[in-house]
């Protein structure tokens, strides 16, 4: 698939991953609708560097996890570029818990992690597939984690989170026609701001002195836009963890 001229939206594309994912995409020639929840000023920039590269680029404000909130995105993208033909589920959330710590996931992690991972991937493609069905051509990628293979992670909710949104890859390939293609990338750590946020210090520790290997987030980046393009590909998850796996 030539990537010139298509219109794709990246959610949670003003930060870390999605970032790099949307400017790959407008390096190819793509339109791109950068999603975010909160990060208003970091999808603004990330609109401004799209723009920059003589790409049409804008930043739309939506929470997947509402209930109305992946339609209400895709209509608005529809509106200002036109049917999205390209989408990168990338938004996620995640809590530091370490693996061990059971007591202290709360019902609401569950709620959050799985409500944004996975039901949010799920409702977006549901609401950008009709007219990818229609045109005959489309292609979606879900970005998942290394962290099912290890079961280790941030958290056991997020570790089961993308776990089942690698799950959703396969069954979406499986109901959509041949000429929707849905593929999945399972990153190794990255160096993002999420690693601050997110990680619990101890494994955060491990990261920074590579005691854990880590992956470059251009790399991931460029890989994941080579999937979207790749006609041949469709059902599968690519692991991207330099080889290596995590050994927390």
């Amino acid at each position: 698939m030539d990537l010139r001229d298509r219109i794709a939206l990246v959610t949670g594309g003003g930060t870390g991953l999605g970032h790099a994912i949307a400017i790959e995409l407008g390096r190819r020639g793509a339109s791109v609708a950068v999603n975010y929840s909160t990060s208003r000023e970091a999808a603004a920039g990330t609109v401004a560097k799209l723009e920059a590269l003589g790409v049409a680029a804008i930043a739309v404000q939506a929470d997947v996890s509402a209930p109305q909130g992946p339609a209400e995105l895709v209509a608005e993208v529809e509106k200002a570029l036109g049917p999205v033909e390209l989408l990168v589920n990338n938004a996620g959330v995640t809590r530091g818990i370490p693996i061990e710590d059971i007591a202290s996931v709360r019902h609401e992690d569950w709620q959050s992690m799985l409500g944004v991972n996975v039901i949010g991937a799920f409702h977006c493609a549901q609401a950008a597939v009709p007219s990818m069905i229609e045109r005959g051509e489309g292609a979606i990628l879900n970005v998942a984690s290394i962290a099912p293979y290890v079961a280790t992670g941030s958290s056991i909710p997020y570790v089961v989170s993308k776990a089942g949104l690698i799950s959703l890859t396969e069954c979406l390939s499986k109901a959509l026609p041949v000429s929707v293609r849905v593929n999945a990338v399972a990153p190794g750590w990255m160096h993002t701001p999420w690693l601050e946020r997110n990680l619990h210090p101890e494994l955060l520790a491990q990261v920074k002195s590579g005691e854990l290997p880590s992956v470059a987030v251009d790399d991931v980046a460029r890989a994941s836009v080579d999937l979207l393009a790749n006609d041949a590909v469709n059902g599968e998850t690519l692991i991207l963890d330099g080889g290596d796996r995590w050994k927390a």
